[in-house]
Formats: structure tokens, sequence, C-alpha cells
């Protein structure tokens, strides 16, 4: 049935690629025992290799043998195996196991019909249970090695690889070799590194000249954009080196990296946002269309998190090209995060800097319900059911902020959300209050303080309070007694000056920046082929009476951009009939009616114009949608003021950590 050509030239291409990117992983070891190695393919089950490989210390040194294990209750095996996730689900299996252990008198099954009638008869278990401990040739068939299978041999839609004989038998066909335990990890590996269920790396596979699913791909000009990390948690993150970045950054709930670019620095901003009179140390030197590059900071992005897969995808696209990997950029929810370390998973980098944090503001925001710290959503912004809300829900998600920084214990930590926190009975003062418990009241959390974009050079009215916390023990001492003062010195004050007058009036203090002036020279949709400005937002004209229905003023600032879908998009321009002011752009130019794009949005919000945020696939499919990125650009914070925040650190750094010597 399977041609024998393609599966010699599978197996010889596999096994070539195995020999120079095989993955290490402790059950794989040469000497491990029959324990470990059932033990390890329960755990293995819908989970990522490397997630289980940072795991495995945590059980293993808990229930280093089955003796130990047997003594477990299925509550003490849900207990430690929730930081995996199906915990229930495994702990049922794991004791269904034990007690047939039991039953048997510590005796494995010792051949095929002895397993097939045991608990460890799952397709998987059963496959691996042959291989490894049987020494049978046998195929280790989960999704993952379908998947590659399938799309090599015959891209079609496999049923589920338990009930499809014909899977199982091109499996076998295919592992059936000398080296069946490599070609088995071969599979496995490839599946996770080239081949992935998202985004698979076809352009440089050995497999591609006679790939079934490559040349259809092909055939239809698909192409892959945007690479996706297969690794869950790791550790060892690949950070370039860079001597003139040397103070470490780790991002919490960082969106599509606003913060994160700001910090870093070096990126495209409209000449107008920037006031060389204030701020004469921020252009590195001009670029065409109006736009000037930011000067790169101190500060490097060593961590970044957040749960939407669409935020990391954009992240990534982006920041590859300043050298980073997907792999410094987690999807877990911090709560899981935190439980990990907390199990003695390494989750975090050693010696952090800085921690910032913009913790969900949908609880506190006055276009929401504003249940604050009482939410009904858990930290996956998922409804929950019970009654009583819980440190788990989304309104108190800056308590687990406030545990990353009790690990990583950063000089500075800083914590954004949005003005309506302040107006909401003492919250402010309840979240500084805890802030400067961490670490044991290790920390001088100073006088919250709300700033206006527009004051900043981005032209939007958003407001954000930013909490700043300081380390007590890092600051000499003189730093020490003026920030413990009830007003700060300018000097020592770390909130950056206004360079802009929106909300402030000043002599040096730029007018603010108008719509008009970024939207210079931008293309219209179906002029453009820059893709976030090409598709947008095609909802029609709901009314006045619905939010979003609104046509931006040229000549101001912008509304809010907020996290919405295309329904609630603000107005690039209304028609006539619907009360549209564009009169030159209607009637002269002959221009629609439309909302406003991604990419507009995102110049409002300060991000740069080679920033992608839609990313098309192939057709009418996106690794990222224009639905998508209007919610992730929303939830962002403007990077030229997060850049604001981090040249005012930089440069008063010295100035708090040195030591003076006596």
């Amino acid at each position: 049935m399977w041609n024998r050509n393609d599966i010699t030239f599978f197996r010889k291409s596999l096994l070539g690629w195995f020999e120079l990117n095989k993955r290490s992983f402790p059950w794989r070891k040469d000497n491990i025992s029959n324990y470990e190695l059932i033990i390890s393919e329960i755990l293995l089950q819908r989970t990522k290799a490397e997630t289980v490989a940072k795991y495995y210390p945590v059980f293993f040194n808990k229930y280093p043998s089955w003796q130990k294990l047997s003594k477990a209750s299925i509550k003490d095996l849900e207990e430690i195996l929730k930081p995996l996730g199906l915990y229930k689900h495994r702990a049922k299996r794991l004791h269904k196991i034990l007690e047939e252990y039991k039953t048997k008198n510590g005796v494995l099954p010792r051949n095929t019909e002895e397993l097939h009638d045991s608990n460890l008869a799952t397709l998987y278990i059963a496959g691996a249970y042959e291989l490894f401990i049987l020494n049978h040739r046998a195929a280790l068939l989960d999704v993952n090695m379908s998947r590659v299978l399938s799309r090599f041999f015959s891209p079609q839609q496999f049923k589920d690889v338990r009930n499809d004989k014909i899977m199982q038998d091109l499996a076998y066909n295919v592992i059936d070799i000398k080296r069946c335990r490599d070609i088995n990890w071969a599979i496995l590996d490839f599946a996770a590194l080239v081949c992935k269920s998202k985004n698979p790396l076809c352009t440089g596979c050995k497999l591609k000249s006679k790939c079934k699913y490559y040349n259809l791909l092909k055939s239809q000009n698909a192409s892959d954009e945007v690479e996706e990390s297969q690794i869950s948690i790791t550790y060892d993150a690949e950070i370039p080196v860079n001597p003139d970045k040397p103070l470490k950054v780790v991002s919490l709930f960082s969106g599509c990296g606003g913060m994160d670019l700001g910090f870093e620095g070096d990126f495209l901003v409209h000449r107008d946002s920037v006031n060389t009179i204030v701020n004469p140390d921020f252009i590195d030197h001009s670029v065409e269309k109006g736009f000037v590059k930011l000067k790169s900071t101190r500060f490097q992005t060593v961590f970044a998190n957040d749960i939407l897969a669409e935020a990391k995808k954009t992240w990534v696209n982006y920041f590859k090209n300043k050298g980073y990997s997907s792999t410094v950029y987690h999807t877990e929810s911090i709560v899981n995060l935190v439980k990990l370390h907390k199990q003695g998973v390494k989750v975090f980098p050693d010696k952090v800097d800085i921690v910032t944090g913009g913790f969900p503001c949908q609880d506190f925001s006055l276009a929401g319900k504003r249940k604050g710290f009482d939410s009904h959503k858990d930290h996956f912004g998922k409804m929950i059911k019970a009654d009583i809300p819980s440190i788990e829900t989304r309104g108190q998600l800056y308590i687990w902020l406030k545990e990353v920084i009790e690990i990583t214990k950063p000089n500075i930590f800083i914590a954004e959300n949005v003005k309506g926190l302040v107006n909401l009975s003492n919250v402010k003062e309840i979240i500084q209050r805890d802030f400067a418990n961490a670490n044991s009241n290790g920390y001088l959390v100073l006088e919250p303080m709300v700033l206006h974009a527009a004051d900043y050079g981005v032209p939007q009215s958003r407001e954000r309070v930013i909490f700043i916390g300081i380390k007590k023990s890092a600051l000499n001492l003189e730093a020490l007694k003026e920030l413990s003062k009830p007003q700060v010195i300018d000097t020592y004050n770390p909130y950056p000056k206004p360079s802009h007058a929106y909300t402030v009036k000043g002599g040096d203090l730029k007018s603010p920046v108008t719509l008009a002036s970024i939207f210079k020279g931008l293309p219209e949709p179906d002029e453009s082929t820059d893709p976030s400005q090409k598709f947008y937002s095609k909802a029609k004209y709901m009314g006045k009476h619905c939010q979003g229905q609104t046509e931006i003023n040229l000549n101001c600032i912008s509304p809010t951009i907020r996290a919405e879908h295309h329904g609630n998009i603000e107005f690039r321009r209304l028609s006539v009939a619907n009360g549209g002011k564009q009169l030159e752009e209607l009637l002269n130019k002959k221009l629609k009616e439309r909302r406003l794009t991604p990419r507009e949005c995102a110049l409002i919000q300060t991000f740069p114009p080679d920033y992608d945020f839609v990313i098309p696939m192939s057709g009418n499919r996106f690794f990222v949608s224009p639905s998508s990125a209007y919610k992730i650009i929303g939830n962002a914070v403007p990077p030229l003021l997060a850049y604001h925040i981090a040249k005012r650190i930089e440069k008063i750094w010295n100035l708090y950590f040195m030591r003076i010597k006596s």
C-alpha cells in the first residue's frame, strides 16, 4: 500500500537530521528505570516534551519509586500534577496503574498479551512499553507522529489515531527497522521542531522534495511567515549578548510588546512626537516620511509573558529582527508560572534588574463593569462559576505580579493600569500597600502617578496609572533618604516629565501631535501593500448611540484606542449622510466611509510602521487576523510612553544604586 522508496527516503532523511538535531530528555537516557519510563509516558500525554523535562525533577524527587508512589492518594497526585495540566485525568490513570501494580505484587507485564490485559494498554503507552521495556519494534504513535506521517505520505484528514488502522499500519511500516528507537524519536523531534502543527517550517525541510503536504502548499502559494516556539516553559532562552544592554527586564502581561519596545528603544516614531528641547537625547537619526529612529536603551527583555497566542506571534515576528528567539516569550498564565516555580521548577531568569507588568485592566476600566477585585473571570479571562472571587481571578492578578517581584527581587518594578483604578474606593491604596509588602516590606512604593499619553507625544487620549517600586536594600543612603520624603524632588523623581502640552502647559513643550501628521502619506487600504493597512474592519455604521461609531478629528488627537473587535473601531471618516465632516476627502477626493485600519490604530499608539500586526498566511487565512490585531493593539502600552519611562529610569539608575564613598 505504501511506496517503499518513499519510506526509505523518509527514514534516511530523518535519521540524518536526527543525528544533528536530536533533543536530550531524562527519559531517553540509557540507565533509566522501568518506573521512570512508564511514568514519563503518562506525563508526556498531550504535553510538550520540554515542559515535562522541566517538571520532571519535581515529580521524581517526591516520588522516586513505585513504593513511594503507591502511598500517594488521588488528591496527592492531583496536587503535584496541577502545574502540568490534565491533572485529574493523569491522577486517575496513575492511580489505576498503582492499584494494579499492588494487586500483582509489583510484577509488570512480561509480554504483549499481559500488556494488553493491563491498565497500560492505551495506544501510546502500550507502544512505549513494547519499545522500551519489552524491546519490541513498536511505534510511539500519537497526534504528532500522525501529523508528520500524514503530511509526508498522504495529506488528508485522518481519524483519531487510536481507531485509525491505516495510520497504525503506516507507522509500523516506517519504524520497522533495527534503529527503531531512533526513528521514533526522530519523528517526534521533527514534529516538534520542524513539522509543527501551526506554521510548519517547510522551506528548509529535509523532506520537502517528496512531501505531499509541501507540494500541495506550493501549488496554493502558501508560505510560512511566523515561527512559533514549541517550548512551553524554557529557562535558557536564546538571548543575544549585548554589552550595551546590561540591565535585564522581566516583562509580564506583555501583550504585543508596547512596554517592551519602549524599554528596548531603537524604534521609529513620528518626528512630531519627540521634543528635542525637553528630550535632546532621544533621537538617534532621522529617516524618511517624517519619522525618526529613537536611541537604544541599556535595557534588555529577557522574559516576556502573555496568554494571548496572537500577541506572541506579533511580538516574535518583530523582535526576531533584533536577534531575539521566540523562547523568550511564554504564553502560560502568570498564575501557573508562579505555581511551577513553587513546585521547584526554574521558571524565571537570574539577576533581574527590572520587572514590568500591566496587570489586566478590564475590571478597573471605565469602559467595563468595574468589578475590581471582585472580578468573576479567571486568570485566562474566562467566566468562573464560583460565587466568591479568589486570588486567581483576573481582578487580583496584581498579587501574582507581586509574587514574581518576590521571586526575582528586581531593583525596580513598574506596574501600570487604567486611570479608573484610582477612582475605585481604596483600590489604589490596597495595591500600593501590597506591592510595598513584597519581600517583607522590602520595597519603597512611590505615590502612583497618572500619565496622559498625549503629554508624551502620543496622539491619543489615553491615561495610565503607573506604580513604581524600588528595592530599599539596593538604594544608596542618599537616594533612600530622598525617596522616603513625602515630596520627592525632581532630581530623584522616577516619573518622566511631559514633552507636549495637552493637560499641562510650559514654554518648552510642543503642541499635541495631530492625527493629520502621523497619517500623512499613508495610502488608503485599497492602494496599500501593507496587510495591516489593507485588511480592516468593514463593520457598518450602527448609529451614534453605539460605542465606536464616531469619526476621528484629523486636527486633534485620537480617542482611546480600545481593545475592541470590528464593530467598535472608530471611523477614519463617516459619510456625509452619517454626519461625516471630512468633506475634502469625501467630496473632492471621493474617498469612502471606513473605519480605522489596524495600521492607523498602531500608529496612534506610536508603534513603528515596520511592526506587523495583520499577518496573512494564504488566501483569506491569517496567522494574525485583523480582528486579533485590533485587540492586541488596543491592549498595549504606547511604546513612546514606555520609552519616556525607560529613559527616565535609565537616567537616574546610577543616582539610585551607585554606592557613594564616604
